[in-house]
Parts: C-alpha cells; structure tokens; sequence
C-alpha cells in the first residue's frame, strides 16, 4: 500500500512539473515574439488589435487555467504528500507493531520453550510417578495376598479356638451333669426322709391319692374316682392314659400334660385330647407354639384325629412364618401385615389335613358332611416369643371351644376367646366354615397362661379348684411329675379329659432360675 502511494504520488509530481514547464516556454515565446505589422490585405488594424486582444486575453486565461490547475496539482501533491506522510506513519507504526508482535513471538517462542523444558521436567517427573505407584501398587498387592493369606489363617485359628472352646464348653457340661447325676445318686442312696424336697413330693402323691384328696367335692360323682384305668380301652384307636411334656426355655418356663377322664376310664373309652409343645422353624426368632386339640366326644376316631391335628398345625405354622413371625416380633413396624389372613388359610388347612388322613384311613366316607363328626376337633393354639423381656405379647387363635386363661395375683381370668368365661357349642374342624377366631395376649413378668380344653378352663374358673392350682402354680412351676398329680388330682364330679399346656412368664431367665422350682424342691 505505502509503495502504490509513493509511486502515484511520484507520477504526480513529474506530470505536474513537465505541464508548469511547457507553461513557463509558452509564455517566454510569446512575450519574446514582436506583433506583426499590419499586411497588405490584412483587415484594418483595429480589427487586428481586438484579435489580438483576444489572444492576449485567452493566453492569460490559459496561463490562468494553467497556474489554476498547476495551484490544484500543488494542492494534490500537498495531500499526496501528506498522505505520503500519513502512509509513512502507518507504516512506522507497522513496523513497530511487527517488531513489537517479533519481540513478543520472540518471548512466546522463549516461554513455549520454557513451558515446554517444564513439559518435559513434568514428563519425567509423572514418568517417576507413574513407576513408582506401579512399585506401590505391586507393594499393596502383596501386602493385600499377605493380609487375605493373614485373614484365611486367622479364620482357621478362629474356628479352631471356637471348636476347642465347644469342646471345652461340652466337656464343662458333661463335666457339671456328671457332678450333678453324682449329687443325685448320693442323694438318692441316702434314707429317703433326709432330703426334705423328698419328703414334700411324697406327702403331695399321699395327699392327691387319698380318697377325694385335698380338694372339697364339686359335685357328687355317680361312683368313687380313680385315677388308674381298670380296663384298656378297647377302641383300635385307642392311645395312652396320660401324656406329660415341658421345657425350661429361659424366660419361659412350660408345663403340659392331657390326662384321661374317669368317665372314659370307667367305659373303657380312650382319652380324646391332645397336646403339643414345639419350637417352630422359620419364625424369625425363637418362638414357642403351645397347641391343645379337643376330640368331639361320640368321635370315633378323635383321638388320633386330635393328635394329627396338632401335628398339622406345626406344619402350617411353619409355613406362614413368614408372616406370623415378623408380626409376632415386630408389632410396631407399619409395613408387617395382620396375622388373620395367615391363620385362617393354616387352620383350613390343618382341617383339609385331618379329612385326607381320615380317608386315607378310611375313618370316613369321601363324601364327608356328617362323617366329618367322626374326627371333629377343636384346636387351640398359642404363640409366645422367647427371650428377656418384662412384657410380651402372645398370639392365641384356635377353631371350636378351647381356652386361653391368665393367672394373675392368684386370679383365673379368660383371656381368650375376649370377654367369655364359658364357651357354648362351637363348629369343629375339618368342617367346612367353622369360624377362626384369633387374639393378641399381652402378658406382664410373673404372669400364667394356659391353653387348655373348655372342661379344664370350667375346672379352673371354679373358684374352690380354681384356688387350689393358684396355690400351686403361683410362686414357682412344679416339676414335670408333680405336674402330672395336679392335673389328674382326683376332684369328684371332674370325669372329663383334663390336657392343658401351662406358660410360666419370669420375665427373664435370671429370675426363672430364682424360682426354677416350687418351695422345698431342690435347686
């Protein structure tokens, strides 16, 4: 651009200075030419001297035009000229500009090789990183193999100490029930007056064998009760005379016994009741089933019926613990359903269990209905959560007129079905639609329940009999035997079949050993 200037600018100047000098010899060559004279023919002079003052006067406006425009090329050559100038300046500042931009390019190219000797410091010093975390990683993995090889080993030395801590735990028991079968072999080997827990146990089978025992009549009886049978019962279904079962289970301590009626025994008739204690599987945490079953009385097949009825129930039990468990358990969560569904379909199944084993019998016809009689059963059931607590909330629930009842401050209370003291004829299973009733129990650190069949709960509500086991039964649990004599004390006018199954609520277990046995027993 400032090269195109300079050479029109140059064009100018020569195109200006040639055109002033043809100017400047015009204008000699005329002032330098004498006037010619007038001419033999030539117009008259005056005609002559207008002409030549017209010539005069247009070479003046020519030398004017000239000057004018010479004025005018001087004026442009002054613009081009400054604009020369101008153009010089830009260029002067470009060039400063270019050897400012060199200077920085020149300090940008310093920095970049600087940054880039840094690059490379970084590179060598990430490079050295790098190689020593592959060093560290290789360390920590052998320090990882060392530390699982360590873990492995420990595991092994833990489950050898935990053995030989069973072994020494076993040894420790064989070793304490040895000293213990020795302590009562010495006791047994000594006259049987000393020990005084002795002494009370036999003057309790004295008292419970005499004629009409420690307890007033109830009701006159048609002959003399007996509680050894005369006759076997001569029914093919025909079971044992008496049942006993119980458990220590920390906190909760249980009794269960189902004796057989003098009424039976006097018609040569087997017993019609069933009981069961049993720790069911699958509830979460331990739980204690207690289950009574009551076999119709002109049932020819009750018996077993009863007996496989709480056997079926376990089983069902077992399968919707699912449910039952975390309601058992946990109450309080508002996601855990109502157990009513869950008894329901157990208990319709234990009935649909009893009618397939009486067919496979063939205890009954595969019709049913009126058959179904033949191995009715009303079955009741209580659910009691194991482990320490001063309260506890039971599970009771059952099909036809068994019992819950509560011991409290020596009192009989009914607790289950809510409200009834007596309970009236009631649908039996495995008959179709017999109603399922169930009920949250709640209980208290020294509190009896008892699941028991509706002779027996009539039998306890009574207020003289009633009494007499709250005599027994508050303070402490007897022991098994002493349990059986008290279910089956001979109480005139009580021929029915007496089963029940007896929960003994301490609390906790440091209390239950406090009071592990009656009064005079042996601790």
């Amino acid at each position: 651009m400032i090269v195109v200037f300079s050479v029109l600018l140059v064009l100018c100047t020569v195109v200006i200075a040639v055109q002033g000098l043809r100017l400047r010899r015009a204008g000699a060559r005329a002032a330098a030419r004498p006037l010619p004279g007038p001419r033999p023919g030539d117009r008259l002079p005056a005609a002559r001297a207008a002409e030549l003052e017209r010539a005069v006067t247009e070479g003046r406006r020519a030398v004017q035009r000239a000057e004018a425009e010479r004025d005018s090329a001087r004026s442009e050559l002054r613009g081009a000229r400054s604009e020369l100038e101008g153009a010089r300046s830009e260029r002067d500042g470009a060039l400063t500009e270019r050897d400012r931009a060199l200077e920085r390019a020149a300090d940008a190219a310093r920095e970049a090789g600087t940054a880039a000797e840094e690059a490379d410091g970084a590179r060598a010093t990430s490079d050295r990183a790098g190689a020593e975390a592959r060093r560290a990683r290789g360390e920590a993995d052998a320090a990882h193999e060392q530390a699982a090889r360590l873990l492995t080993e420990t595991e092994a030395l833990r489950v050898r100490a935990a053995k030989a801590e069973e072994r020494a735990r076993q040894e420790a028991e064989s070793a304490r029930r040895a000293r213990k079968e020795a302590e009562e072999c010495r006791k047994a080997l000594e006259p049987m007056d000393d020990p005084d827990w002795v002494q009370s146990e036999l003057d309790e089978m004295r008292r419970l064998a005499t004629n009409g025992g420690t307890l007033p009549p109830v009701a006159d009886a048609d002959r003399p009760a007996t509680d050894i049978p005369q006759q076997l019962p001569l029914s093919p279904d025909a079971t044992t005379d008496s049942v006993l079962d119980g458990a220590d289970l920390g906190a909760l301590v249980v009794r269960a016994a189902s004796v057989c009626g003098d009424g039976h025994r006097r018609r040569q008739q087997h017993r019609r009741d069933a009981v069961l204690l049993r720790v069911p599987v699958g509830m979460g945490r331990p739980t204690l089933l207690s289950a009574v079953a009551a076999g119709t009385p002109d049932g020819a097949w009750s018996q077993s019926a009863a007996s496989h009825a709480c056997r079926a129930l376990l089983t069902q039990i077992q399968n919707h613990a699912a449910v039952l468990g975390p309601w058992l358990h946990d109450q309080a969560a508002a996601d855990v359903p109502g157990p009513a569904a869950a008894l329901r379909l157990a208990l319709n199944d234990v009935g649909q269990a009893i009618r397939v084993e009486a067919r496979g019998r063939g205890w009954v016809s595969a019709e049913g209905t009126q058959d179904d009689r033949a191995v009715g059963v009303s079955l009741t059931g209580l659910l009691s959560p194991l482990g320490d607590s001063g309260t506890r909330t039971h599970l009771a629930f059952g099909v036809g007129d068994g019992m819950v009842l509560r011991l409290r401050d020596r009192t009989w209370t009914t607790v289950f079905p809510a409200g009834d003291r007596h309970i009236g004829e009631t649908t039996p299973l495995p008959v179709k639609g017999a109603p399922v009733r169930w009920l949250a129990v709640p209980s208290r650190e020294g509190d009896r329940l008892v699941v028991c069949t509706r002779p027996t709960a009539q039998l306890l509500l009574n207020e003289v009999t009633g009494s007499w086991f709250a005599d027994r039964w508050t303070d402490g649990q007897p022991r098994l035997t002493s349990f059986l004599l008290q279910l089956g004390a001979r109480i005139r006018g009580a021929v029915e079949d007496r089963t029940m199954a007896c929960v003994w609520d301490h609390g906790y277990a440091s209390h239950a050993a406090e009071t592990r046995y009656l009064p005079g027993s042996p601790r």
